[in-house]
Parts: C-alpha cells; sequence; structure tokens
C-alpha cells in the first residue's frame, strides 16, 4: 500500500506526493536524523512482489550508489521501509526541461549552457560503464540557480549486467531512442546516449523532435533510416557549426557520431567536461544478490531475429517511398 502524506515512519516524515507513475510513487520527506528534505521513490505497490520490477529497481539503486556528481540526482540510501522498497535521493527544487520546452525552444546559449551540464553528468556515468538508455527532457532536471541535474536511470544498464534485458527487446522512449535501441541491439554502449542526447538537443534549438510523427512505425523507421532535416532549417539563428555538431550525434552509425560525451562537450564548448567527483567502477563492488533473467530460448532468439529483419526492411521501403 502507498504512504500517506502526514504519517511518520522511522526518521522519515512524509510531507507530499512528487510524481507518480504506473512503476512507483516519489515523496517529498522530511528525514529528522539528518534535518533535511528528501525525496523518497518507492516502488509501486502492485510490483512490490514482480521479481522482474524488484531486481531492476535495485540495479537502479546499485548503479547510482556509485555516482556522485554536481549534475547527477544523488541517492543517500536505500532498503526497506514499512516493508516497501525504497531509495532517498536528494531533493530538488525546480522544473523539468519537458516543463520548459512546452514554452518552446531555449536560446542558444542558454541550451549549451544546459546541455553542457547534461553532458558532464553523462561522462561520470559512462566513465565507469553505466549507460543510461533512457535520456529524454523529463529526466533533465532544472533548478532555479540554473543547475541541471540527470535523473531517470531506471533503465540504466551496466557492461556487467548481461541479464538485465533480454536480445530483442525494445526500452526507452521511442521519441528519443538510438537506431540499435529501436533495432532492440543488447549490447549499447556510450554511443547511443550520444544519440538520445543529441535528439534532446536537437528539440532545445528547433523546439522540436527531429522525428515527430503519428505513427510509432514512422517514428521508429525515422531513427533507423531517414535523416534529420538540418537544425538550421527550424532556427536560422543556429550557427552552422552548431548545425553540424547536432547532426553528427544523430549518424545513424555510431562510428559516425562523437564517441564519447567529453569529445561531444568538447565540440560544443570548446572545453573538457567537469571531473568526475566520485565514481566507483561497477566490476570493484560486490554483485547484485538478485535472481538473473531467465535465458531468451531458441524460438524467442529466432523470433526477435526475424522481428529486427522485417522492421529495418519496413523502414528502408517506407523511406524509399518517401523520397520517390
Amino acid at each position: 500500500m502507498a504512504f500517506n502524506i502526514g504519517q511518520s515512519i522511522g526518521q522519515y516524515e512524509f510531507i507530499d506526493v512528487l510524481d507518480s507513475s504506473k512503476t512507483g510513487i516519489t515523496y517529498k520527506v522530511r528525514n529528522t536524523q539528518a534535518n533535511r528534505f528528501e525525496a523518497l521513490k518507492a516502488l509501486a505497490p502492485a510490483l512490490q512482489n514482480d521479481q522482474e520490477s524488484v531486481d531492476r529497481f535495485l540495479r537502479e539503486t546499485h548503479v547510482r550508489a556509485r555516482m556522485t556528481h554536481p549534475n547527477l540526482v544523488n541517492i543517500y540510501d536505500a532498503g526497506t521501509l514499512d516493508g516497501q522498497l525504497v531509495m532517498m535521493t536528494e531533493l530538488v527544487e525546480g522544473s523539468t526541461l519537458a516543463d520548459r520546452l512546452d514554452l518552446g525552444p531555449l536560446p542558444v546559449s542558454e541550451a549549451l549552457n544546459f546541455f553542457a551540464q547534461v553532458l558532464d553528468a553523462l561522462a561520470c556515468a559512462h566513465s565507469i560503464g553505466v549507460i543510461h538508455r533512457d535520456i529524454t527532457p523529463s529526466n533533465i532536471l532544472i533548478e532555479a540557480s540554473g543547475t541541471v541535474k540527470l535523473a531517470g536511470f531506471a533503465l540504466a544498464k551496466a557492461a556487467q549486467d548481461a541479464n538485465l534485458t533480454l536480445a530483442g527487446a525494445v526500452l526507452g522512449s521511442l521519441h528519443y531512442m538510438s537506431p540499435e535501441q529501436v533495432k532492440g541491439v543488447r549490447e549499447l554502449d556510450a554511443r547511443s546516449d550520444i544519440y538520445s542526447a543529441g535528439v534532446v538537443l536537437y528539440q532545445m534549438i528547433t523546439g522540436r523532435r527531429p522525428f515527430d510523427f503519428e505513427s510509432q512505425f514512422d517514428i521508429m523507421a525515422g531513427h533507423v533510416s531517414q535523416p534529420p532535416a538540418p537544425p538550421v532549417q527550424y532556427n536560422a539563428a543556429i550557427s552552422a557549426e552548431l548545425n553540424n555538431i547536432v547532426l553528427k550525434a544523430l549518424a545513424k552509425n555510431p562510428v559516425d557520431r562523437f564517441q564519447t560525451a567529453g569529445e561531444f562537450h568538447a565540440a560544443l564548448t570548446g572545453t573538457p567536461v567537469q571531473p568526475v567527483f566520485a565514481a566507483v567502477p561497477i566490476a570493484e563492488s560486490e554483485p547484485i544478490l538478485v535472481a538473473p533473467a531467465p535465458p531468451a530460448t531458441p524460438i524467442a532468439r529466432n523470433i526477435a531475429l526475424v522481428a529486427l529483419f522485417v522492421l529495418i526492411f519496413l523502414a528502408s521501403v517506407a523511406y524509399a517511398f518517401r523520397i520517390i
């Protein structure tokens, strides 16, 4: 059952509900022992006994506990509270980038300032082999001071998490997926996040996403095979250099993109990323004591491969008809 506003459990006093979704509820709480306000995220009551959801929640806490950076929403603690799985993080007072984009595109200078901070956070995660896999405006928080915090690590995957996602599974937010994610590629690397971040930057400076179709299939086909319209087409204030940087981040082939967040950052600002404050390599940490997901059966693998080939073929055909 959900926690009630006004109640106190242990050292936590529940103040308000910050967010609610099918996967969890986030509360504003006061930690009476530490004398500070925090965000407490509880796994949704309906999922508390679902092993896959529990495993993913525990993996998120495991990953986040090993990263500390001024542009990340840092975690304080995790465990069970009143029989429910919870994690406590710093409370970010502000709005999401998605809220800001509802008002239209950002001035280029403001967009680059915010985006450079996102790349700093990504560089920290990537330095220990963590791939975010869900870079979206909703997962980018902006404080009143102008400090940006990257959140939303529920789908994050470390290199050692071999059983986190079965081959052929498509996870992420459709409008911001890399071509590799759309194809269901299992072994994603940092360049997948680079692509998703490129989509976010495109939207920040143009006010629209590169593939903003009504059909989910058209969106997927766009990511896989359709070149995006140059950002300068929608915003004449964008320089040729910035236009080309964004298009490079959105290259279909990962080899043609920026290879690291630091390289992307340097291209935009001419300076390296901010130093990583603290990041403990996942390989050096204790193993996560959760049951691994069962391996895909031969039939499931074959179905995934057939679906992938059909998707790529149809995407190519759809694009061909668009240009004829």
